[in-house]
């Protein structure tokens, strides 16, 4: 499912993305986004997060018991653009954020 409209620009919105044969990429990602604080995060799957690892001030990474990715918090996407480098799946977020007009950015500046 690809939704690409913004209503309010604050809302949830399921994207499948993957590559055949990628042992790394994920299936679906679950974007949410709320504009009042210009914060977006990507769920990767339902299952409950153990611990956050910061990455920087606006980046975490949220983790399972068993260390797999949960989800992924990312802190003004819309003003300061998304920085890819140290994420995890970093193609499969960049997809999704750029369908939906975010700023993608392979290193901080």
């Amino acid at each position: 499912m690809e939704h690409h409209s913004w209503p309010g620009r604050s809302g949830r919105w399921a994207y499948r993305h993957g590559v055949a044969k990628r042992t790394d990429a994920v299936k679906e990602l679950l974007l949410e986004y709320d504009e009042s604080v210009d914060a977006a995060y990507l769920t990767v799957t339902d299952e409950p997060w153990d611990h956050q690892v910061r990455l920087d001030d606006a980046r975490g990474i949220n983790y399972a018991a068993d260390g797999r990715v949960v989800g992924i918090e990312l802190l003004s996407p819309r003003r300061k653009g998304v920085v890819l480098d140290g994420l995890p799946f970093p193609s499969d977020v960049a997809w999704v954020m750029r369908s939906v007009g975010f700023r993608i950015l392979e290193t901080s500046r």
